[in-house]
């Protein structure tokens, strides 16, 4: 494999001895690399309430080193949360919850900043509201929305993300509202390549066309790059098909046919490899939905009040609209071949990819010209970025948190007669925030109250179906509402570490603005082991 051997021996040759910071931080920074890192380690994330989860899902912050944490909470440390929170012990009984959190969550990575606000929830928002809008992401943890509505508005104006995270006992609720979150690398599990076989440009006809492999000795043929014997076959094939390329599967596999025709010998690697790639890159370029729809979005124009985000997309629209492809990534991944053969190949895909990002770049430019704003505004860095993965561009929006109802209602009806059916539970803890409101504590929170509990539960569940429009026939099954009230709005350790470590990847996501976020509300049974996500 040239193209592996070839990318390590020049990290080897380029590459700095590592540092303490590159060694501790190793595996993530594979993941997102030093830019989200540095997005991390600028980041400053606010908790509102030190629940377990809450705890749990800044540990998993604080170890990857995010910059600052903040915790708001002005309750006192009981002894269930000794019981239940891992970062807190029988000697903090009594003591103020937040100032114990965050004194043994710190003990994890000394660089990462931390303060604690022994007050409620509307006192730090009067107390700090000049300082609000410098956090990264709000997390919020089981709290009814009249006590975190005022935050929820003031991150909903700055699009600032503001994470939901709500536990009792084994059921956890997940949901991200964010007004709009863009996301240039996405990076997908299994990107298809980007060879443009269909629609070969200038530099890569000519490139093949050169390549007489009649010439060559056994051992020459034998690394022969794959691309290169895919679009000889397909030369030969478009003569006789009115230039189409192969299409179904029927036509693939006498396309095979030609690729082993070529052989010289049964072990030729490179062969197996062209036609193990047929399916995924004899395929016909075309506009991706995801990026249809940007192209598509009202966002996506050209005015002084575009962001760098949106204008760039212009620009890449502007460039499909003219050429009819978009930009190339330039990517060329592993394959059997000589030194030589790959660079030039390798070389040939990053020239064209940096041709197609400086036409964008000159779009660009003449968008800013005309708009008469400095040319600094977008930065080539993004415009290289944002043509490099033009394929997987996302962007993300939720309702705000009080939802449209009818946005609720058919969200939960598409899941309401599958089995294993999870939207009970978020009904369930939309009606535990009733309830928390009107009564200040969880249900089955006094052991002496459980009936009633469940009698006033399912009275408030009724009156969320009601009100959002779900048929109160359909109500959720009386094991729910038991589990919920049994519960007492106790957490279970297991449950809060598990779902603590996806909140955090979730905020990681939002921080970065690498990988997709969840859209938008995750639900865990810890239990059954089930999950489910809704979007309202």
């Amino acid at each position: 494999m040239v193209g592996l051997e070839t990318q390590q021996k020049r990290m080897c040759d380029e590459e700095q001895p590592p540092t303490s910071k590159t060694m501790r931080y190793d595996r993530q920074l594979r993941l997102w690399g030093d830019e989200g890192q540095d997005a991390l380690e600028s980041a400053s994330v606010c908790l509102l309430n030190a629940t377990t989860l809450g705890c749990e899902i800044l540990k998993n912050l604080v170890l990857p080193g995010v910059g600052e944490i903040h915790i708001v909470d002005n309750n006192t440390v009981s002894v269930i949360d000794v019981q239940t929170n891992f970062f807190l012990v029988p000697g903090d009984v009594g003591k103020a919850r937040c100032e114990c959190v965050i004194s043994s969550i710190s003990q994890l990575n000394p660089e990462t900043k931390h303060t604690a606000y022994k007050l409620s929830v509307s006192d730090f928002v009067q107390n700090h509201l000049d300082s609000l809008k410098r956090f990264s992401v709000f997390i919020v943890s089981n709290l009814s929305l009249s006590e975190y509505k005022e935050i929820a508005q003031i991150a909903w104006d700055a699009n600032i993300p503001l994470v939901i995270a709500n536990i009792v006992g084994m059921y956890t609720e997940i949901r991200i509202i964010v007004r709009e979150h863009c996301v240039i690398e996405s990076k997908p599990d299994t990107p298809l390549p980007d060879l443009r076989l269909d629609k070969p440009f200038t530099e890569l006809i000519d490139f093949y066309q050169n390549i007489d492999l009649s010439a060559f000795t056994d051992t020459e043929h034998a690394h022969i790059p794959f691309v290169v014997i895919l679009l000889k076959c397909l030369d030969q094939w478009r003569s006789s098909h009115n230039g189409e390329i192969p299409r179904n599967h029927k036509e693939k596999t006498e396309f095979k046919s030609l690729i082993n025709a070529l052989r010289r010998k049964t072990d030729e690697e490179n062969f197996n490899e062209a036609c193990q790639n047929v399916n995924k890159c004899v395929v016909a370029t075309s506009l991706p939905s995801n990026v249809k729809d940007l192209f598509e979005d009202p966002a996506c124009c050209v005015s002084a009040s575009a962001s760098p985000f949106w204008l760039t997309a212009a620009a890449v629209k502007q460039f499909y609209n003219v050429r009819g492809v978009l930009p190339v990534s330039g990517v060329l991944g592993d394959m059997t071949a000589d030194s030589q053969s790959f660079v030039a190949l390798q070389t040939l895909y990053r020239d064209k990819a940096a041709s197609d990002a400086q036409a964008v770049a000159e779009y660009v430019q003449g968008f800013l010209k005309k708009l008469e704003v400095p040319t600094e505004h977008v930065s080539r860095d993004l415009i290289n970025k944002f043509s490099k993965n033009a394929r997987f561009i996302r962007v993300v929006r939720t309702n705000s948190v009080e939802s449209s109802k009818e946005a609720m209602r058919e969200s939960l009806e598409t899941f309401a007669d599958e089995p294993d059916d999870l939207s009970h539970v978020v009904l369930l803890f939309r009606a535990c925030q009733e309830f928390l409101k009107s009564e200040g504590r969880w249900p089955g929170d006094e052991e002496n109250n459980l009936a009633v509990d469940e009698i006033k539960l399912t009275q408030l569940l009724r009156e969320i179906q009601n009100s959002i429009g779900l048929s109160a026939d359909n109500p959720p099954p009386a094991m729910f509402i038991k589990d919920f009230v049994r519960y007492g709005g106790t957490e279970v350790p297991s449950v809060a570490a598990f779902s603590g470590g996806i909140a955090a990847h979730e905020c990681i996501k939002l921080i970065t603005s690498q990988y997709v976020p969840v859209d938008n509300c995750f639900i865990y049974n810890g239990g059954s082991q089930l999950t489910s996500v809704f979007k309202f």
